[in-house]
């Protein structure tokens, strides 16, 4: 299976694909954390919120929530700017393996999930798939709130000429 065809599987799904499976999800990540001396002073553990397995092909997993940047600050202009805004990585599983990474961003006080764009200048263009597979994660995991207007009101559109991923 190749990768752009893997990621049109899980962008084309439906919510009642997939079994959600929430903490512990198993996919931990490990941070040293260092004092002046280069010594380790602590040692933080960290994991995805929640997991999800394709229930058409098991093979197929993904994991959402962990978190990248606690307080990422969107362009002036924006929306969303004076909010809180963050960023996540939704990882996509195949046979276990990790076969690719998106960054989410998470606005308005975590209310809503949108997809990272490459580029901020509107209009801002996000290709139709990334569209689709962010707006499937707000669904499975994201607040209860209506992607399709924030997604809107943050000046995106969906687009097939921007290349992805």
């Amino acid at each position: 299976m190749q990768l752009r065809e893997l990621l049109a599987t899980v962008a084309s799904s439906k919510v009642g694909d997939w079994e959600i499976i929430f903490r512990p999800t198993l996919r931990h990540r490990f941070t040293e954390i260092q004092n002046d001396a280069g010594e380790r002073e602590q040692l933080l553990v960290d994991e995805h919120l929640v997991s999800f397995a394709y229930r058409p092909d098991i093979a197929i997993t993904m994991a959402y929530g962990l978190v990248e940047q606690a307080a990422y600050e969107l362009p002036a202009g924006q929306p969303f700017a004076q909010e809180n805004a963050r960023t996540l990585f939704l990882d996509i599983f195949h046979e276990g393996r990790i076969v690719h990474r998106e960054t989410v961003l998470s606005v308005d006080r975590q209310r809503c999930l949108l997809p990272m764009p490459k580029v901020w200048e509107p209009p801002i263009s996000v290709p139709t798939a990334q569209f689709s597979l962010i707006r499937l994660v707000h669904s499975l995991a994201g607040p209860p709130t209506d992607y399709d207007s924030y997604f809107k009101e943050s000046g995106m559109v969906r687009s097939d000429q921007v290349p992805w991923p």
